[in-house]
């Protein structure tokens, strides 16, 4: 029974996303489980949501199921405990499910197993079970009218405010059961051809998503619901209609990296649904009991998160006996009372750009964002142009060939991309009415060509060395030391300047390694000058172009004069920037709107030497002082921090704003009241 005022998703900025996968085999599950101190402790570190468990990996469920296997040592019903004593303090309440990785099910029902194209189940080898491998169910089976009947239980039977579905993939190409071979027949598709199983797969999840969406509509149709493996490039156009809102699972300091919820925050809020960033508590990833983040990192993980507008979700795994960990919690809630007194500040305000990465399809198929380093939805070069434009607080957004482009005075394409007829078009108009456009290595290269119109560039040929280098002209050599030849660390396309103008050039080393061509440790010096140039600008000064995959290299390497090389060619293309590269290139800035005012949220970042594992921050030490420059419409009435109150002096001229503040912690936001 609902006693608080629960709060809807759009409200929810302060989540926790509870994981149990919790093996049969345990013998104690919920023997400690309390549910006024269960709620109590979530409420002390102002958790707001959580998602809690009604089935697990294990194919177990946590409540009185009719349909499903209730956990064999679970003596009560922990789903009804759990969302009965949330929603009598305010706490929202979705239901966990895991759909295609249910082990019990995939040992009972193996012909339900998804298939892979050597015609080996989707499951662990036998005597072997590797870390986050589960038995994999094909959406195509009778298993799906299961996991209809178990959902229909929870949303019929329990007072939930949301479903959260996880693992709705079908595994790429396609899966090799008999019930899609059968399938495939019947339509008439050919299940030799990876296109095709490619074109099966997506007809399967969509088909999923469709009866998912109908049955919480039916049911229970103020409910949210969203399919875990749909907030990504490849999957997000197909999914959008069946879900309320995306949530984006990105623990950077697991495998997906710091770059990847940048991306799929801009990437997703165009679709103008609610947005979840979900990261979590653990030192590693899901799962890692006794895994902690410090205090400093948990609160720049979710002031991140929140300066892209976007709710906060915290994963935690609560031990099987039923208790949530008190270190956990009293960490969760040192992010959450900083985000407690911002997000009434992120509710209507709108994000400012002014340029934009355009993420272009990599295939042609029906699947057309796969990326060859596979994984989470991103490849090196979208990591690289998120890197580099983060460092130059450049405030930027993510589109599509779909989207709007004439909102950005600059569009950067890094390294890969197809253009079809209608977006060649549509980049024609947005550079006949004054947009500019970065673009890199193959991207838009088909058929021997560059699809960009106007770039006077004929591609000869590519990657002819292992490592090219490229010497810089006048034009984009600031910092850069002269007459240095700057290592690639690959090659890239070479060129012939048919109009426009070089501002560097490739310069070829004597070989490339091999067996029978090597000198040193690794690849050959700088040799003689190549007759193709690096890095061009077209005639009318609007397209600008560079050889190499340079975002994926400054990604991989990190490399110093690559960011130069790039910010050399930003400042040439982006004139009058929103925000000036005054701070360190840890400190991100966010520049907003709200009503006349700009708001500024300034996230500050540093990092110990950690080792092999991802980069974090365990202290912060404040800077003394950091200067800001930023362009405004109008000279601001006053500046000040919302956080603490505290105004700050600042000088105004020629439509730019300079002023310093001293001792930023972590989290800093700057209210130019008046200003937009």
């Amino acid at each position: 029974m609902r006693e608080g005022l629960v709060r809807g998703l759009e409200d929810s900025y302060r989540q926790v996303h509870l994981d149990f996968h919790t093996s049969p085999l345990i013998p104690d599950v919920a023997a400690d489980f309390n549910p006024e101190e269960f709620a109590d402790t979530l409420s002390r570190a102002s958790v707001n949501s959580v998602t809690v468990f009604a089935k697990c990996h294990h194919g177990m469920s946590y409540y009185d199921t009719r349909v499903g296997v209730k956990h064999p040592s679970l003596r009560i019903d922990l789903l009804k405990e759990m969302v009965d004593a949330c929603h009598r303090r305010g706490i929202r309440v979705a239901a966990y499910y895991s759909v295609c990785w249910d082990s019990y099910m995939g040992e009972e029902h193996p012909e339900w197993l998804q298939v892979d194209r050597s015609g080996v189940p989707v499951r662990p080898r036998p005597f072997e079970r590797p870390y986050y491998s589960w038995e994999t169910l094909c959406l195509n089976t009778p298993y799906v009218d299961y996991v209809e009947a178990q959902v229909r239980e929870v949303l019929s039977g329990y007072d939930v405010d949301g479903v959260f579905l996880d693992i709705v993939v079908q595994r790429r190409p396609g899966c090799l059961c008999r019930f899609c071979r059968s399938s495939m027949d019947r339509l008439g598709m050919d299940y030799a051809d990876e296109e095709e199983l490619r074109r099966h797969s997506r007809m399967i999840e969509e088909r999923f998503m469709a009866r998912m969406w109908r049955l919480v509509r039916e049911t229970r149709p103020n409910a949210t619901l969203f399919f875990n493996g749909a907030s990504n490039l490849n999957m997000a156009r197909l999914a959008e209609k069946y879900l309320t809102h995306f949530e984006i699972e990105s623990l950077p300091t697991g495998p997906w990296g710091y770059y990847h919820f940048p991306l799929y925050a801009r990437y997703l809020r165009n679709f103008g649904k609610p947005i979840v960033g979900m990261t979590g508590r653990f030192h590693l990833s899901w799962a890692d009991f006794g895994g902690l983040k410090p205090a400093a990192q948990l609160v720049y993980e979710a002031a991140r998160i929140l300066a892209h507008g976007a709710a906060v979700s915290i994963g935690d795994q609560m031990h099987p006996r039923g208790r949530l960990d008190e270190a956990v919690y009293n960490t969760i809630g040192e992010a959450y009372r900083v985000v407690e007194r911002v997000e009434e500040l992120v509710r209507g305000s709108e994000p400012l750009y002014e340029a934009a990465i355009l993420a272009l399809p990599r295939s042609r198929g029906a699947d057309a964002y796969v990326f060859p380093e596979g994984g989470f939805g991103i490849d090196d070069s979208l990591a690289g142009a998120v890197k580099i434009l983060l460092e130059e607080k450049i405030q930027f957004n993510v589109i599509d060939h779909l989207m709007d482009f004439d909102r950005y005075k600059l569009l950067i394409i890094p390294d890969f991309g197809l253009l079809d007829d209608n977006t060649k078009q549509k980049i024609a108009e947005y550079i006949s009415r004054g947009g500019r456009i970065i673009f890199s290595y193959k991207a838009t290269l088909e058929d021997g060509e560059f699809k960009i119109p106007g770039i006077g560039l004929n591609p000869v040929d590519s990657d002819r060395y292992d490592v090219d280098f490229i010497r810089v002209g006048p034009q984009i050599s600031q910092g850069i030391p002269q007459g240095f030849d700057i290592a690639m660390y690959g090659s890239g396309v070479y060129t012939r300047l048919e109009d426009g103008v070089a501002l560097a050039w490739i310069r070829e080393p004597y070989f490339r390694r091999s067996y029978k061509t090597y000198t040193s440790h690794t690849y050959s010096p700088a040799a003689r000058d190549s007759e193709s140039p690096a890095i061009t600008l077209s005639r009318d000064g609007k397209i600008l172009y560079i050889y190499s995959p340079i975002f994926a290299a400054y990604y991989k390497y990190g490399y110093w004069l690559h960011a130069r090389i790039l910010r050399n060619c930003l400042d040439l293309m982006l004139k009058d920037r929103l925000v000036y590269p005054t701070l360190p290139p840890t400190s991100e800035t966010y520049l907003w709107r709200r009503q006349d005012s700009l708001i500024i949220h300034l996230v500050n970042y540093q990092s110990m030497r950690i080792g092999r594992h991802p980069e974090y921050m365990g202290e912060y030490t404040p800077y003394s002082s950091l200067r800001l420059r930023v362009r405004t419409a109008k000279e601001p009435r006053r500046i000040y921090s919302y956080l603490d109150g505290r105004e700050l002096n600042f000088n105004f001229s020629a439509g730019v704003v300079d002023f310093v503040l001293d001792a930023p912690d972590i989290y800093e936001i700057l209210v130019l009241e008046g200003a937009a």
